[in-house]
């Protein structure tokens, strides 16, 4: 998803299976000898700006992402990337860990980890920057290559390619939306600007919506998925022929209709114009099945006319610079509530028994509440006086780390999730050694809205039920 985006970059919210499987990398364990296999994710071919080109990134950095399906690695890795050929039309540097002899690099990486998930990315300290040489022709393009070796794994490499020059869309921001009435139905302009020095022969426009927003129309020429319960909740992709010149600026001849929902709150419009084939879509469409929209065309119309130019049109687009970006986020709030509330424990138990004390969160809606900063909603739990605490569900740690007053007594911070969808609940529990026996010893369990408690979100206006005694005897 590219929910938490930075162009170019895949999150979280897109699978790491599906974004294998997207870049053509088949999941391998081991070799024949009972090695790990590291793969290097299939790299996407770029484009980088003309030296001296202004209002757009003038140096690209391919992404060297490797994966493996293995739970655990040791491995020291010897990596040679070979860009003689990208030499001929840019320069290319890389990172202290490699050295370079005629554009040839040797890097030295170390992959050591445990409890890897399935395809778990890999984090590389090897990276190369590529900028365009003085005079390199607009559609020239040179690709370089990736190879490993190492005494402990089997190391698959790729090819990757840059071309010099290409259009790139920059798209104006709309005024942040707040105060939207549920059931309401509102519209969101997109509108953007090819500041690139190449035409595109066509435009895509991919349009994402969070949780609490739905597509209210949808069009012939746009193509949509739905998942329930993902971040990524409504996806359209919608394609429009045409060249798009150098300088035009276009606007969708309807802005997209978005239906407020009853779970709204905190909701989002991501769009991304780029030209038609590019391939960084794939944060929007990896692992989705689309059916095609029906209705009406959705047309662009020209709102400044471009230069027509000479240079062959391009399907990469050039990552913009400063203010220039074919990614924004557009931010859509409703006048909504979310009720959050805490449920306790209480148990009876003798000196030195062990007991376990069970706790909850639950969002009881109606809205969703999506940060999306990441940052999960929780609670900070305090076990009743006279107990230790021996043990705690994986969600709940200490709040203080590194502190052995903190870990045998509390406070605990336990975590939900940065998505609480309306009816969620989290379960959390806390296991404690009774050291003295006191009657109606009492703890408590309260939600963590704030660290010292001095805030509280304005879409939960009960705060009768924010909290709820633990207690013992």
């Amino acid at each position: 998803m590219r929910l938490r985006l930075a162009r170019r970059t895949a999150t979280v919210l897109v699978a790491a299976a599906a974004a294998m499987a997207a870049a053509g990398v088949a999941p391998v364990a081991a070799d024949d000898g009972g090695n790990p296999v590291i793969t290097l994710v299939q790299p996407t071919a770029l484009a980088v700006a003309p030296a001296g080109t202004k209002g757009v990134a003038t140096s690209v950095q391919p992404s060297l992402e490797f994966r493996t399906t293995a739970a655990s690695l040791s491995s020291t890795v010897t990596l040679t990337i070979d860009a003689t050929d990208l030499a001929k039309v840019a320069k290319v540097t890389f990172s202290g860990n490699c050295t370079v002899v005629a554009n040839v690099a040797t890097c030295a990486e170390s992959f050591f980890y445990d409890d890897l998930s399935a395809n778990e990315s890999l984090g590389a300290e090897t990276q190369m920057t590529v900028r365009a040489l003085p005079g390199a022709a607009i559609g020239a393009s040179g690709g370089y290559t990736v190879t490993g070796s190492s005494d402990t794994a089997t190391v698959t490499g790729a090819t990757g390619t840059v071309r010099v020059g290409g259009p790139s869309f920059a798209q104006a921001r709309p005024a942040a939306k707040t105060g939207l009435a549920v059931g309401s139905t509102v519209g969101e302009p997109v509108r953007f600007t090819n500041v690139g020095d190449q035409p595109a022969d066509s435009t895509e426009v991919d349009l994402v919506t969070s949780p609490g927003l739905e597509f209210a129309t949808t069009y012939s020429n746009c193509r949509y998925s739905d998942s329930a319960g993902d971040v990524m909740s409504e996806v359209a992709v919608c394609t429009f022929p045409g060249t798009v010149d150098p300088g035009e600026t276009l606007a969708l001849a309807t802005p997209v209709r978005l239906r407020v929902l009853s779970t709204a709150y905190y909701t989002f419009l991501d769009t991304m114009a780029v030209p038609t084939g590019d391939p960084t879509d794939s944060w929007a469409t990896a692992g989705r099945t689309f059916t095609q929209g029906t209705g009406q065309e959705l047309g662009l119309k020209v709102i400044t006319a471009g230069t027509p130019s000479d240079a062959p049109a391009g399907t990469l687009a050039v990552q913009g610079a400063g203010n220039h970006s074919d990614y924004l986020i557009d931010q859509l709030q409703a006048a909504n509530t979310a009720d959050f509330a805490v449920t306790g424990d209480s148990a009876t138990a003798a000196q030195g028994d062990t007991v376990t004390l069970h706790f909850s969160m639950a969002n009881h809606g109606p809205a969703t509440i999506f940060d999306r900063s990441g940052e999960p909603l929780g609670v900070q739990a305090t076990p009743p006086p006279g107990t230790t605490v021996v043990g705690s569900s994986d969600n709940c740690v200490p709040s203080t780390g590194d502190d052995p007053q903190v870990t045998a007594h509390g406070p605990y911070s336990c975590s939900g999730s940065y998505l609480e969808t309306d009816g969620m609940e989290s379960d959390f529990s806390l296991t404690l050694r009774v050291d003295t026996v006191t009657p109606g010893a009492a703890g408590t369990v309260a939600m963590a809205w704030s660290p010292d408690g001095s805030w509280r979100p304005p879409y939960d206006t009960d705060a009768t039920d924010d909290s709820a005694a633990l207690t013992l005897n």
